[in-house]
């Protein structure tokens, strides 16, 4: 929810093309096809170009589709921005460029936190074009 919400925010406010690959015919052909581990990784194989950003949203830092995406996202070059919480050695927040890292165990916190963080950063990116 934090992905899609952002995607049209950055978009629309913040003038970037931005998208959250969260289709749910998207998200079933792939898991049936290639398994739900691949869900993210695939669309970016497909979509991403050099110099795009990718933003990674888990709370645990650990699921696995979202590890592959990053995956993924590094060999088509892209930047790698994570969002993650709970430990602070998560798998996800070593893979990013940038890393924001919100230290409790609740997913509350966390998620609400993740989504304070992308919406200052488009506010800033707004601000920046006034």
């Amino acid at each position: 929810a934090i992905a899609s919400h952002q995607a049209v925010d950055y978009w629309k406010n913040g003038g970037m093309r931005a998208v959250a690959f969260n289709d749910p015919s998207l998200l079933t052909c792939v898991s049936n096809d290639f398994g739900y581990r691949h869900v993210f990784a695939k669309p970016i194989e497909m979509f991403a170009d050099a110099g795009d950003a990718l933003i990674a949203i888990s709370s645990s830092g650990q699921s696995e589709n979202i590890l592959r995406g990053v995956e993924a996202a590094r060999r088509a070059r892209c930047r790698v921005i994570t969002l993650s919480g709970f430990r602070p050695d998560n798998p996800l927040r070593r893979l990013g460029e940038l890393n924001f890292w919100v230290p409790t165990d609740s997913y509350g916190h966390v998620e609400i936190t993740h989504l304070a963080i992308c919406h200052s950063v488009v506010d800033a990116i707004m601000a920046g074009r006034r």
